[in-house]
């Protein structure tokens, strides 16, 4: 298939998952062509983007030309998600180039989920999503392709296999996995048991606040159980002391005064760069500078493990009896080496915390009941959570430290989030600038 590099560069600039638009391109090249065998008419291409400021960025490219001449994802072709299927089915490595290959590997029950779909089982597309691109096939399995790549192993099927083998049963099971191999070795396409649900976490709250702005106990419950199943992924995370990348590690001063550190120096950042917007933080500088910096000072105490790394309401599934905890690829923007970086539990629990926050003020509360919707369901998270941890030295010795060293890892969390709404969804920005204040 023929696309010229100006045809592929207008293409780029209108996917969703594309994280350069808006910037200057200065040149695109593809790297690698990979044919698909079973669907002659579309092609996967990796694609350097290099931009006139900045890092360049590498893309996975699935590309199909339309009969009147017009580029699609070739994703929307139910022929390319089964092409894909079958290159995982048969676990196959085709070579595409000098010293690069495409590999599959099947992981935990793979071979038997794979070998139970039809050869032409059905393919229908998910929801839109913001950086990678997922279609359920034969209502059995869901193929997700990743869309930005980084060279090394992706945490996402890192973590999927890890927790396959350590028997975590509350996610979707990973079974097969797609490789880039060679100088710029790359994962490219996961598949995953699909789980029949109900919809996110995001979508059941604020629905709910919405309807009701005072939770009833049903809704406290299941929040409750969300809590208990964090819980329960992190003593997974915590429990292969023979595993380097896994053991849990006591967290030392200097581990406190590096998150301290980098805190307050994100604050910096952030209150700068909302200054225009939101002139009224900067009276709040000092205060909250001080209590980034209070980290520092505490007695060093509990675990540091690995995360999920980007925790919150839109990464559970709620099934109509349970949660399933997704999306183990860690916070897209960050480098994978910083991904797999350990680091105390709490850190994923203020990300969960932070979005109950975000769920009252979306859906429209009065101040006075969205203070009481985000106590009620910070409250219910948190006895589910530390009920499932309890006992296994995770946390902090003294709850007076447990307290402090949650309430900064929130700070880091809305800090983050202001940066990322003035950047990305300014409408929000109002959210995390009154967390701030």
């Amino acid at each position: 298939m023929n696309v010229t590099i100006e045809e592929l560069t207008g293409w780029l600039k209108h996917q969703r998952w594309f994280g350069g638009k808006g910037v200057p391109i200065s040149k695109v090249e593809v790297l690698e062509r990979v044919p698909l065998q079973s669907a002659p008419d579309a092609e996967a291409s990796i694609v350097r983007v290099s931009y006139v400021l900045g890092a360049p960025e590498t893309y996975l490219v699935l590309l199909q030309r339309m009969p009147d001449g017009q580029l699609r994802d070739a994703l929307e072709d139910p022929a390319v998600a089964r092409a894909i299927l079958d290159f995982a089915r048969d676990a196959r490595r085709v070579p595409v180039g000098t010293n690069v290959a495409v590999r599959a590997e099947i992981i935990g029950r793979g071979a038997e989920v794979l070998a139970s779909l039809s050869r032409e089982p059905s393919v229908r597309q998910l929801g839109v999503e913001q950086s990678n691109t997922s279609v359920v096939v034969g209502d059995r399995v869901l193929l997700k392709v990743l869309r930005k790549l980084e060279v090394g192993l992706s945490p996402e099927v890192e973590m999927g296999r890890f927790l396959v083998t350590h028997g975590f049963r509350s996610t979707p099971q990973l079974l097969a996995a797609l490789t880039l191999e060679g100088p710029s070795a790359s994962e490219l396409t996961v598949l995953y048991d699909f789980v029949p649900n109900q919809g996110d976490g995001w979508e059941y709250l604020t629905g709910v606040l919405r309807d009701s702005p005072q939770p009833p106990p049903e809704v406290l419950g299941r929040l409750e159980r969300l809590g208990q199943r964090v819980g329960e992924l992190h003593r997974v995370l915590a429990s292969d002391e023979t595993d380097p990348a896994y053991a849990p590690e006591p967290i030392h001063q200097e581990d406190l005064q590096r998150w301290s550190s980098s805190i307050v120096g994100e604050l910096g950042v952030t209150l700068a760069l909302a200054a225009s917007r939101f002139p009224h933080l900067v009276d709040r500088q000092d205060a909250l500078t001080e209590r980034a910096k209070a980290l520092a000072s505490l007695t060093p105490s509990g675990q540091k493990i690995r995360q999920h790394g980007d925790l919150h309401l839109g990464q559970a599934l709620w099934t109509g009896d349970d949660w399933m905890v997704i999306d183990f690829e860690g916070e897209p923007t960050r480098p994978y080496a910083a991904r797999r970086e350990k680091h105390t539990p709490l850190r994923d629990v203020a990300g969960m915390l932070r979005s109950f926050s975000y769920a009252a003020a979306v859906a429209g509360l009065a101040p006075a009941d969205r203070k009481r919707a985000v106590g009620a369901t910070k409250a219910a998270f948190l006895r589910g959570w530390r009920a499932a941890v309890q006992g296994t030295g995770l946390l902090p010795a003294s709850e007076a430290d447990a307290r402090a060293m949650l309430d900064v890892l929130e700070l880091e969390k809305t800090l983050y989030e202001l940066r990322y709404e003035l950047q990305m969804r300014p409408d929000w920005a109002q959210i995390p600038a009154e967390g701030l204040a």
